[in-house]
Formats: C-alpha cells, structure tokens, sequence
C-alpha cells in the first residue's frame, strides 16, 4: 500500500524553485537592473518557502514526532538552526543587488547559491530517506492527514498560491490531481480558480489538461 508521504510534495517544490533560481542566476546579467530585479523577484519567492518549509516542518513534522522519539529529531532541527542562518545571509545578498554590481561579483553569489543549494538538497534527501520513514513509522496514515490539514489551515492562501506554483510541475499528473480534487472540494470556487491560474502559467497546455481531466 502507498503511503502518504508527508515531505514529498514541499521536497520537490523546493527542488524545483533552487534548481529555478540558480538557472536564472546563472545567466542574469548583474550590470543589468532589469535583469537584477526579476532575480530578487524569484529569490523572494524562493527564500519565502524556504522559510515557510522550516518552520512548517518544525512544527508539524519534528514536534509531533518528538512526542513519540524525542531522540530522533534533534539532529533536523540543529540542522534547521543552520540552514535559517545560511538562507538569511544568502536572502540579503540577493536583496541588495540594485544593477550596480559586476558580473564577477554575481558569478560569486551564484556560486554561493549553488553550494547552498547542493547543501539544502543533501539535507532534504536525508529528510526523504529517513525522516519521512520515521513518520510513517510512527503515525497512521489518518494522522498524517490531519497534519496536512493543520498546515493548510495556518498558511496564508497567498503562500499557498506559490507552493502550488513550485510543486504541481515538479509532480505526477495523478498526484497533483489527487490534491486538486481535494482542494476543490474543500474551498470556495473563486480559491480553486486561483490555484488553476497560478499553476496553468507554469505547466505546458498538455500537462494543464491532463490534470483538468483526472480532477474529480
């Protein structure tokens, strides 16, 4: 039986906006303010789930866990305490880029972001291979659902607006669908036509509607 896996969905959110930022960073002119801004436009939305995700994982992934292997969890959230440190430090770099910067010296924040990324992406496979295992391990499917709805409940429809925006291209059509048809039942129409309009912007017109056709 498959089993809800509570890291997957964010994970590959989070994949998919790092792998994003670094291909535009990679060939942004930094000399450009045009070019610059629409890199800090990005980095806001990346360093917002990056945030988000932290906090979120902190509170309704390792605190409940605690509860049942307070052994267990203390390594993720030294982790978490590093990673909040690395992100900031990164975050402000990327704020103060205004146009007036060299490209030498944007080549030195990509190259930082890169190593970043390469050290998140290591921590969140960790996360995959053992953590998710753990939780799975520990609570009933029935309660890993309720975690997700505790989630859906606190976050603001704006942030969750950009999660699908990240996640949904980075998963299968029949997992997206299966998480659309949910959300369509469970919030208002005007919502449901918000979440299709962010994410048809980021999905081939084939992809778009093979996901429309499997909505229930």
């Amino acid at each position: 039986m498959n089993r809800i896996k509570s890291l997957d969905p964010p994970h590959k959110g989070l994949r998919h906006a790092l792998g994003k930022l670094a291909f535009i960073a990679g060939k942004t002119d930094f000399t450009s303010l045009e070019r610059v801004e629409n890199l800090k436009a990005i980095a806001k939305e990346v360093f917002h789930l990056l945030k988000d995700h932290t906090a979120t994982e902190n509170k309704f992934v390792l605190a409940p866990l605690e509860s049942k292997n307070p052994a267990f969890t203390q390594d993720y959230l030294t982790d978490h305490v590093d990673i909040d440190r690395m992100e900031q430090q990164l975050f402000e770099r990327f704020l103060a880029l205004d146009g007036t910067q060299t490209n030498d010296e944007g080549h030195a924040l990509y190259l930082d972001l890169c190593n970043f990324q390469a050290h998140y992406l290591e921590h969140i496979n960790e996360e995959d291979v053992a953590l998710e295992v753990e939780m799975q391990k520990q609570f009933t499917d029935e309660e890993l659902m309720q975690h997700q709805i505790a989630i859906m409940g606190e976050m603001s429809f704006e942030t969750l607006l950009l999660w699908f925006k990240y996640i949904v291209p980075a998963r299968r059509p029949d997992e997206n669908a299966q998480v659309l048809s949910g959300f369509k039942s469970a919030a208002p129409a005007p919502a449901f036509d918000a979440v299709l309009d962010v994410i048809k912007n980021e999905l081939s017109e084939h992809e778009f509607q093979t996901i429309l056709s499997m909505i229930q």
